[in-house]
């Protein structure tokens, strides 16, 4: 009966053994599956901080350091390139809104105007004028006063409006000079200045410029333009 027994235990060890080294595996492959699963939860949670609007703000407005509160967002994909982190607050403040944005809503990066902004309260102009007018390099951005000279031989310039800011500056074609680069503002005349004034003014300006003779004085850097820093 010895002979026989020994046999018997081996075979039941060796059973065990199998039957041991599948919990194992089991176990080890549910462990596997919760930590998987933890990980993604916590990706799937994870949030950053996002500057979002403190309070009501227009269009044209130049955002102030309360005008921005934080709110903390999960973002991918596109709304991961649009939204303004944290971060870059600072880089934000002192910049113009293009669009207005509500009380809470995201600021997001095509809000930040990259151009001139007409106001709430203003409106753009637009007026013929003499390429002997005005400065043949006027830009967009610059800071001009609007004066006005009636067709009679004794009328008095009178200035329409002492300050407005160039909104846009079309240009003639043709006109090209021997010898200069041809995308050259001084090779050709100037057509047609728009300008962004206030929305009060805005009928005094239209009827100087169908009536009278319209110049444009160029200002100086301390009177507001948006280029002032680069003359």
């Amino acid at each position: 009966m010895a002979t026989t027994a020994a046999p018997g235990r081996w075979t039941r060890l060796t059973a065990l053994g199998r039957v041991d080294g599948r919990m194992l595996l089991g176990v080890a492959l549910v462990a596997v599956s919760i930590i998987g699963g933890l990980l993604f939860w916590g990706s799937a949670r994870e949030t950053v901080p996002v500057l979002v609007a403190a309070r009501e703000l227009p269009a044209g407005h130049v955002i102030q350091r309360d005008d921005l509160s934080v709110a903390r967002l999960k973002t991918d994909g596109a709304l991961a390139s649009l939204t303004i982190p944290e971060a870059e607050l600072e880089s934000v403040v002192g910049s113009t809104l293009g669009n207005s944005v509500h009380t809470g809503e995201l600021v997001v990066k095509p809000d930040l105007a990259t151009g001139i902004v007409i106001g709430p309260k203003e409106v753009a102009i637009t007026m013929p004028v003499k390429a002997d007018a005005v400065y043949p390099g006027l830009r967009e951005g610059d800071a001009v006063a609007v004066l006005a000279t009636p067709a009679e031989a004794d009328g008095l310039t009178v200035t329409v409006l002492d300050r407005a800011v160039v909104y846009d500056v079309s240009l003639e074609p043709g006109r090209i000079a021997v010898g200069r680069d041809s995308g050259s503002r001084e090779d050709r005349g100037l057509t047609n200045v728009t300008l962004v004034v206030p929305g009060v003014e805005a009928e005094r300006v239209a009827q100087a410029t169908v009536k009278w003779t319209v110049t444009l004085a160029l200002l100086s850097s301390e009177d507001g333009g948006l280029n002032a820093s680069g003359r």
